[in-house]
This record gives C-alpha cells, structure tokens and sequence, in this order.
C-alpha cells in the first residue's frame, strides 16, 4: 500500500517537473508546510522534482517611467531700446524785421535844399523818440530824388539830405557807429515821374532801423 502511494507522488512530481520543464520554469523545493526551501543567501532552492511556488517567481520589474518632460522655458522679454531724449534746442530769440520807415523830402527839406526844416525835425524827433523803446542795432538812412534836373545833381541832393538827417539824429544821442547813409538819387522811383504826384512820392528819405526788444 506505502508503495503505492510513493510511486503515486513520485509519477506526479514527474508529471510536473515535465510540466514545469516544459514551461521553462525551474520549480522549487518546499519543506514540510509546503514554503519554498531557501539557501542561505535568501533564494529558493531549486530542482527539476519540486514545484514553481508563488513566493519564487521573479517580480516583473516595473516599466521605467519616462522622465516628465522639462518644463518649456519662458523665451528672453526683449526690451525695446528706449531713444534718448531730444535735445531741447536753446530758444533763440529772433529779432523782429526791420522798420522802414518813410518820410517826404517836402516835409524835411525846401526845394532843392539839404537843410532840414523844424517840420522835418518833428518829424524825425517822433522816429527817435519810439527807437529809444528798442535795442537799435542798425539805422541805414537812404534819399531819393525824381527825374527832374541832371542826373548828378539829384544825386548829390539825395546824399546831402541822407548826411543832413543822419547829423540831425546825432545831434540827439544816436551813435553815429550805427548810421550809414546812402544817395540813390533818380535810380529807384516808386511812382511814376510823369505826374506831379508821382514826382512827389519820389522825393523821399527813407530811415530803415534793425532793432531788438528790450
């Protein structure tokens, strides 16, 4: 009876180390409660008579995680160059156009004469007296004749009258440094000579004054 019941275990420890063979599994040798026989290192014993216990078998590693991917890097805040400033130009204080003012030699002068008159002295006086609220830079006094008489002769008389009121304004505290006078005689008539009239407006002085505020 024993002997049958040994031949009974051995047949079936053959049938599964066949089985085991055939799986390609080594099983393991377990001890009388049926755990798995270890070596003194901690690894199941193994042989081709023994059965695969659960405590043996390898664990399957666990799948390697891939690494998170980096977080994205913020690209560089370019900063825009800020231009300087312009230069604030100094203001330049622009002087205001010159005055030209113009006065008839009958006012100034008698026929043919150089000599002012006191109406023509007035009338200078008025000229100087608004020059004296101005910085004068400049004063450029130039006489003028018609076409009547020789062409010299006019002009002498339109130097002589331009010298007669420059000395006059002299005479009054204008620097005689800023004063140029200047005869044009018949060469530059504004109305015509032909008339009475026109030959009047043509007997002229005109006092051109370059000057700045105060």
């Amino acid at each position: 009876m024993k002997s049958a019941l040994i031949a009974k275990i051995l047949a079936s420890a053959s049938v599964l180390a066949v089985t085991a063979a055939t799986a390609g599994v080594t099983p393991n040798v377990l001890d009388s409660s049926g755990k798995p026989v270890r070596d003194g290192q901690g690894a199941c014993v193994q042989d081709i008579y023994s059965v695969e216990h659960p405590d043996c078998v390898p664990k399957k590693p666990e799948p390697v995680k891939p690494a998170p991917a980096p977080a994205p890097v913020a690209p560089p805040v370019v900063v825009a160059p800020v231009a300087p400033p312009a230069p604030v130009k100094p203001a330049v204080a622009v002087p205001p156009p010159k005055q030209k003012i113009t006065l008839s030699a009958e006012s100034l002068f008698d026929t043919g004469k150089a000599t002012l008159k006191p109406a023509g002295k007035k009338a200078i006086d008025d000229e100087i007296a608004k020059m004296s609220k101005v910085d004068v830079s400049s004063i450029v006094v130039t006489g003028h004749a018609d076409s009547v008489g020789k062409q010299a002769m006019n002009q002498k008389l339109s130097e002589r009258r331009a010298l007669s009121v420059k000395e006059y304004m002299v005479s009054k505290g204008v620097p005689a440094a800023k004063i140029t006078t200047i005869g044009k005689g018949e060469s530059q008539p504004i109305a015509s000579n032909k008339t009475a009239a026109g030959r009047q407006k043509n007997r002229r002085v005109d006092i051109e004054v370059g000057a700045t505020q105060k």
